[in-house]
């Protein structure tokens, strides 16, 4: 059996002053496919090419301050790898990420499909609006994938969802607040449910979310919250990962500001340093 190692990973506004560190976490999981997200394009070119020459490299670009960068490592293994820029994920805001996706057949084994996403951060209503917007074209193009191949595909949504839930700016509204496990129980339900009654709508996208720690983002102001996750095709099986302090074996392992749990001074002094994200990482058997 062999594996694929994916990792994801928000590093939180990418300058040259962290970029060794951040290279030498990277490196320390070897990945096959990687995504870092909060990057510029001319500053994590370099970057890589310093630093993971062996990878093809591809980078979002468009009216965003923020791109994102995604890697595929050249191995025999990896046939056909394409690359596509999903504007639709813009929801019609310049400001917005599109959707990165990377393809490629994997020798003898099939497709897989890769969708690296940085959905609107916020809590009022129209950034919610927005995310759920990107995770319904999410679905969708998991649904037209299953519909044309007439199966169930190799499909991984991973990034930064930003699911920090949607609290209305206006008092009289507060009846409409929803948490983050109420965004994330959205995520899951719509994940297994059809998008309607004729055509590749009427597929169930057959997705569910990896385990793992809840929590991977930390701000001195909100402490901790669950922004980041993988969710993938129903039928894949991952290696089990094993988490700081978490006895049990999950889909995915956590590293970051997370090791420092308990130890306040540590964990801000790794934001500061490198990222208020945690890097998700994950081993996909194929």
């Amino acid at each position: 059996m062999g594996v694929i190692k994916i990792l994801s990973w928000n590093v939180e506004h990418f300058d040259s002053d962290k970029e060794v560190k951040i290279a030498q976490i990277i490196k320390g999981y070897d990945p096959d496919v990687f995504g870092i997200y909060e990057v510029e394009a001319a500053s994590v070119y370099k970057f890589m090419k310093a630093h993971f020459p062996k990878y093809t490299v591809f980078i979002t670009e468009g009216q965003q301050s923020q791109e994102i960068l995604v890697a595929c490592k050249n191995k025999n293994q990896f046939i056909g790898v394409k690359f596509q820029q999903k504007k639709e994920f813009k929801s019609g805001n310049p400001s917005l990420r599109p959707g990165a996706f990377l393809t490629f057949e994997y020798s003898q084994k099939g497709q897989f499909n890769f969708l690296f996403l940085h959905t609107d951060s916020g809590s009022t209503a129209v950034d919610f609006g927005n995310r759920t917007e990107m995770f319904d074209h999410a679905y969708n193009l998991k649904r037209k994938l299953d519909f044309d191949s007439n199966s169930k595909v190799n499909f991984i949504i991973l990034g930064d969802l930003n699911t920090m839930g949607l609290k209305y700016p206006r008092p009289y509204q507060s009846d409409k607040i929803v948490e983050t496990p109420e965004e994330l129980e959205y995520l899951d339900f719509y994940s297994n449910r059809s998008g309607g009654t004729s055509g590749y709508k009427k597929v169930k996208p057959a997705l569910r979310r990896l385990t793992k720690p809840a929590g991977t983002h930390f701000s001195k102001s909100y402490g901790i919250s669950d922004l980041d996750h993988i969710i993938a095709s129903d039928h894949l099986q991952f290696v089990g990962q094993s988490n700081y302090g978490e006895p049990n074996s999950m889909d995915i392992k956590l590293d970051g500001w997370r090791k420092h749990l308990g130890n306040q001074a540590e964990i801000e002094k790794y934001i500061e340093e490198i990222s208020d994200h945690c890097l998700l990482y994950c081993e996909l058997k194929v």
